[in-house]
């Protein structure tokens, strides 16, 4: 039952490959352009410099409140659950 997540991403992965492969796109030739490699690379280093610069530093000071009042009052419980049984 825990692989079922797992399964369901590998049928859409093959479904999307044959659903590609009916249009007409072959994937080899996608993955070998050089004006998709740069434009991927110069989206990689924009979305690397935005983390960077700007999303970073909240995304941790969220990250931080959210262990703080949500995820370990949450954990206690279920420990204090486990130790009454």
């Amino acid at each position: 039952m825990r692989n079922k997540g797992f399964i369901q991403i590998i049928i859409i992965g093959a479904l999307l490959v044959i659903i590609l492969s009916l249009l007409g796109v072959s994937l080899s030739s996608l993955f070998s352009n050089p004006i998709l490699k740069e434009n991927f690379g110069f989206l990689g280093k924009w979305l690397a410099k935005l983390w960077n610069s700007y999303l970073s530093a909240p995304f941790q000071y969220l990250w931080s409140i959210w262990v703080d009042l949500i995820w370990e009052p949450f954990l206690d419980i279920l420990k204090g659950l486990i130790k009454k049984r």
